[in-house]
């Protein structure tokens, strides 16, 4: 494997991708095989060492992209997965689903948090089309709710866990899943969304004494922390947990009307590919009409509010942000008949 990643870092056309990129130049329509652009992708993350994140245009496409991307990579990688509901379905999303994207965020949080060191080698995200069209937290939100507990510092409990009830995490009896908190004397068990393991909190009034991970299965301790960062177990802020609504992700665009995407949550050097632009055109093109068609007939059917906002944001807009980093069509250029990456040999 490293033998070929070497020979692609000795072609020609390579080189002058690359002094693009350097460059901050986008590029339109490279042509590259399919064959060819993930060790290509491998190679580029290698050496620029700046966040990627790759488009392409159905889930399975990003799902079969991610995994091919281990045998290329040993780099943290990340999906940024797409809910099964429709838009404007009335449904929640899939634990694995919220976890998997709330990684995304919080991995790419801590470029923003000073509290947090920015990670030393940089994430690549893969994401379908109509996962990146859909609405989420606002980053200002996302940032505001993520907080860092340290042993030997003090914080009342009972504030604690008003707060994670707020950034959506449940309260049970035994934690025994990302999401959930419990509470019993002196003592809080809250499993992080993005951690491995759960976490005890030990309470000597309201001084945090230590932090463990434990295994949830036996209750043992796992490992002594020094400090532990809670970020939310959703894509949304409830600012009250006395509702009769039962709060989802479909409540998204009610609870947080700013429109957000995760192109707000990139850094600025972020370096996007774009797989394939007129697959993703016509997927896109797709998506929206179908929402459209579904949010007609379910005002028709009376199970949705004619006010109800947009919950995704237009691909047509996405694409013109894309212009805000450093991008490249790894396909044949929509704009352009031709264009290869040999194009300055």
């Amino acid at each position: 494997m490293q033998q070929l990643l070497t020979a692609f870092h000795n072609l020609p056309q390579y080189q002058n991708l690359l002094k693009d990129i350097n460059a901050n130049k986008s590029i339109s329509g490279l042509g590259i095989p399919r064959a060819a652009r993930l060790p290509l992708l491998a190679s580029l993350h290698a050496q620029i060492n700046q966040p990627i994140l790759l488009i392409t245009d159905r889930a399975d496409h990003a799902l079969s992209m991610f995994d091919e991307l281990g045998f290329w990579i040993k780099s943290p990688r990340y999906l940024f997965t797409e809910p099964n509901p429709l838009f404007y379905e009335d449904a929640a999303w899939g634990v694995t689903t919220r976890r998997e994207r709330l990684q995304v965020l919080t991995a790419l949080a801590s470029y923003y948090l000073p509290f947090v060191t920015t990670p030393e080698t940089s994430p690549i995200i893969v994401t379908s089309v109509r996962s990146l069209m859909t609405r989420t937290l606002p980053r200002r939100d996302f940032l505001k709710a993520c907080k860092k507990l340290s042993a030997g510092t003090s914080t009342q409990p009972d504030s604690l866990m008003r707060e994670w009830a707020r950034i959506g995490y449940q309260r049970v009896n035994t934690v025994l899943e990302p999401g959930q908190f419990s509470s019993r004397g002196g003592i809080l068990d809250v499993w992080a969304t993005t951690e491995l393991h759960p976490v005890r909190l030990d309470f000597f009034g309201d001084e945090i004494e230590t932090i463990r991970s434990f295994d949830p299965a036996t209750q043992r301790t796992l490992e002594k922390l020094e400090n532990i960062l809670i970020t939310p177990a959703r894509e949304f802020l409830a600012d009250t947990t006395e509702t009769d609504t039962q709060l989802s992700e479909f409540h998204i665009p009610l609870i947080h009307s700013q429109p957000a995407s995760l192109l707000d949550y990139l850094p600025q050097k972020t370096f996007v590919m774009v797989d394939d632009l007129s697959l993703i055109d016509v997927m896109a093109n797709e998506v929206e009409e179908q929402a459209v068609k579904f949010r007609a007939e379910s005002i028709k059917e009376g199970t949705l509010a004619e006010s109800f906002p947009v919950p995704y944001i237009p691909w047509s807009e996405l694409n013109d942000s894309l212009g805000e980093f450093t991008n490249v069509e790894l396909g044949y250029s929509t704009k352009l008949d031709t264009g290869e990456l040999d194009r300055k040999s």
